[in-house]
């Protein structure tokens, strides 16, 4: 009998992802049958840090060509990363990249594991890594996935030293060979153990790979070859795979040939890669000739308590006997065997009561051959433009939360009005609100509404204004509202809705961070150019500044001139390549008066321009990763830190996962730097916040993580803000 499991593919959907899910099944090609015929009886683990880590060349030409089982186990989910598609960060965006891990698999053929440790952003320490990750913990982890899928060999992408460049790269290698020992020792009792750990090192950590002595320690083999079965090379999967991973901005032109790829060995028994006389093997791949099934919802969300519509469409479409019987069903009558009929149709209609898989029994009457197909019920939709849409039907609250804002800043005493929406997601019409707010602030609805809400039949989203005011002693805490019928907090549902990941919903915490920051401030008119996206607009407007959004391409001296600063978004000389038009007429608007603010930007080779601002500065990868780590204030009388507020220690309080990040390395004379910080055991670094004048205004790089203060309220991110862009004002 075949057996073939199909796992979830969100976060919110399941804690430990393994491959991809799928709602329906369609017979393999001729071609990919074939392929699997000439798989070897071979497995790899290939284990690394993050969502991307992973090498997708070196996977799929394993994988497709050689036709091993290869799966991949990333320890994180990304989450402490950045974001090139939008402005999901930590959880959400720790889902849309594990979701393009799956389907970076889906192309190359390999399998997914998920370690489950923390991404708590970049690391300089594999102390600090194992302590934050809980090392006994994540160890278990990767012992159970090697006995699960007992790898011959397990490949690190890393070196388990500092030459990996991040204290979670070097931790991933560490645990590795431990967990490499540990099953090694334990061998007598199950009888298993894989023969070695390799690092797939290349010329980034050993410089000319090529005039090494390769041996049984450093071994090279080429990759790449045409695919006659499927019409593709190698080289061309995986750089389609590499390709989805879309938020750290990894496709590109595709890749053809062949390269080199080398592999190291750190532990145990040396392996001959170039080996070719490994021992056939047919995959376990079922071939239900001329068979689909789907499994299709009414709804993409199932709500807890009540039924969800589904169906089980199977079309026959060969002149094969074939019956089937649904072995998981509340309906004694479908779990007996039906006959299929030939060039039929059949549409079996039920209710899904719980939230499961369906596991559908298929027989070949003429071989006797029995195979399982255990299927996730899809939401299934079309689009006139993009065609079919699918996505896996998740579990979902009757009713979520959503605000405007990711936390709600005062600066005054002034009373501020705050939209709401609260969306239905199931059958319930009516909901009761219940607001908590900290110590010292008031809430109320429009016109003392109630907080009794009532939807129309076809209405799903109600819109609610209510009002928010805090006293002079107001403290900082969170906004929290509750249905009244069960006392459970609303939680928000981040929709995710990109093209190549499926659409879906993460539901998060959904209280609301109050923060009463009193400021005097003058008035201020701030234009933004946007980078990759950051809370820098938010955080202004919050302040009571006016924001301007502005298109670098087309920038004019009318448009700047009236402005009190120009604040430019994280990452935009990376991405913006309106920038290349707009030098001149900033270098014009600071030159008369203007505050230019240049937030951190990546030293990388996709720069737009390689002269950021008017003033020359070269950027490094200098960062400050310990969110506690002192300051130190070089020019304490420098106007940017005394206007309009005078800054102190305590606005380095409460900063979450770093300091800053690729700083300026150096800079032209002009520049003062004002800080200076370093994680422990390294030389301070001055290049996190340099400012100089040029003619009548300034230019300041910016390298500190406001980014991630603005929208967990962190005081003192509000108060730096608005000393860059209103100082001297």
């Amino acid at each position: 009998m075949h057996l073939i499991i199909y796992f979830l593919t969100s976060i919110g959907l399941i804690s430990s992802l393994q491959c991809q899910t799928y709602g329906h099944y369609v017979s393999p090609s001729n071609g990919e049958l074939a392929l699997n015929e000439r798989s070897q009886d071979y497995r790899i683990l290939y284990l690394a840090a993050h969502p991307d880590d992973e090498n997708t060349r070196l996977i799929a030409h394993w994988s497709k060509y050689n036709g091993y089982d290869v799966a991949y186990l990333s320890l994180t989910r990304g989450e402490g990363g950045q974001n090139m598609l939008g402005p999901e960060l930590g959880e959400a965006l720790g889902v849309i990249r594990s979701n393009e891990l799956l389907a970076a698999r889906k192309i190359d053929g390999a399998k997914q594991f998920f370690g489950g440790a923390l991404d708590f952003g970049y690391s300089k320490s594999t102390d600090e890594t194992l302590y934050k990750w809980n090392e006994d913990e994540l160890l278990n982890r990767i012992e159970s996935v090697i006995m699960e899928f007992k790898p011959d060999v397990i490949v690190t992408r890393f070196p388990p030293d500092k030459r990996a460049g991040h204290g979670h790269h070097s931790a991933s290698a560490v645990l590795a060979l431990k967990a490499f020992d540990k099953v090694r020792l334990g061998a007598n009792d199950t009888g298993y153990y894989p023969k070695a750990v390799y690092w797939n090192t290349s010329s980034w950590w050993l410089k000319n790979l090529d005039d090494y002595y390769l041996n049984d320690s450093i071994q090279m083999i080429e990759i790449g070859g045409f695919i006659p079965e499927i019409g593709k090379s190698s080289l061309q999967i995986g750089t389609q795979a590499r390709g989805m991973h879309k938020s750290q901005g990894f496709a590109g032109k595709i890749d053809r040939g062949f390269r080199k790829e080398y592999l190291k060995l750190l532990s145990g028994e040396s392996v001959k890669w170039t080996d070719r006389y490994l021992k056939s093997k047919t995959k376990d791949v079922i071939n239900l000739q001329g068979i689909y099934v789907d499994f299709r919802a009414e709804s993409p969300n199932f709500i807890e308590g009540e039924s969800l519509n589904t169906e089980i469409e199977i079309y026959h479409e060969s002149e094969k006997d074939f019956s089937f019987k649904i072995l998981n069903s509340d309906d004694p009558h479908l779990e007996k065997q039906q006959k299929l009929e030939t060039r039929s149709k059949v549409i079996i209609p039920f209710e899904l009561k719980s939230l499961e898989e369906k596991s559908i029994l298929f027989k070949n009457e003429q071989t006797g051959e029995e195979s399982i197909l255990k299927l996730w019920p899809d939401h299934v939709t079309s689009d006139r433009v993009l065609g079919e849409l699918r996505r896996p039907v998740q579990k979902a609250n009757s009713f979520s939360i959503n605000y405007y804002m990711p936390c709600i800043v005062f600066v005054n005493q002034n009373i501020r009005k705050v939209d709401l929406s609260i969306f239905r997601w199931g059958k319930k019409k009516s909901l009761n609100l219940d607001f908590e707010v900290p110590k010292g602030w008031s809430v109320k609805t429009k016109n003392e509404e109630s907080t009794s809400i009532s939807f129309r039949p076809e209405q799903n989203v109600y819109h609610l204004q209510f009002y928010l005011e805090p006293s002079s002693n107001a403290q900082s805490g969170d906004l929290v509202i509750r249905n009244k019928d069960n006392g459970q907090v609303i939680q928000r549902a981040v929709k995710l809705r990109y093209n190549h990941i499926p659409n879906q919903e993460v539901w998060l915490d959904g209280s609301l961070p109050l923060r009463y920051i009193p400021m005097e401030l003058p008035e201020l008119r701030i234009g933004y150019i946007k980078g990759v996206g950051d809370d820098a607009p938010m955080a202004m407007r919050q302040m009571g500044m006016s924001v301007v959004d502005l298109e670098a391409s087309h920038l004019t001296w009318g448009k700047l001139k009236d402005l009190d600063a120009l604040v430019i978004g994280i990452r935009a000389y990376n991405v913006n390549v309106g920038l290349k038009a707009s030098q001149d007429v900033i270098e014009d608007y600071v030159s008369k008066g203007g505050r230019l603010v240049i937030q951190y930007n990546t030293a990388s080779r996709d720069r737009v321009l390689k002269k950021i601002g008017p003033v020359q500065f070269d950027l490094g990868r200098d960062r400050v990763t310990i969110e506690t780590a002192d300051p130190e204030f070089l020019v304490k009388s420098h106007l940017q830190m005394n206007s309009p507020n005078e800054l102190n220690r305590k606005d380095f309080e409460g900063w979450v996962q770093e300091r800053g990040l690729y700083f300026a390395s150096s800079w032209d004379s002009s520049f003062e730097p004002l800080i200076s910080w370093s994680d422990p055991g390294e030389v301070d670094k001055r290049g996190a916040w340099i400012v100089s004048d040029f003619g009548e205004g300034t230019v300041t790089y910016c390298g500190l993580s406001l980014f991630r203060q603005w929208r967990e309220g962190v005081p003192g991110a509000y108060r730096i803000l608005a000393n860059l862009v209103g100082h001297g004002k």
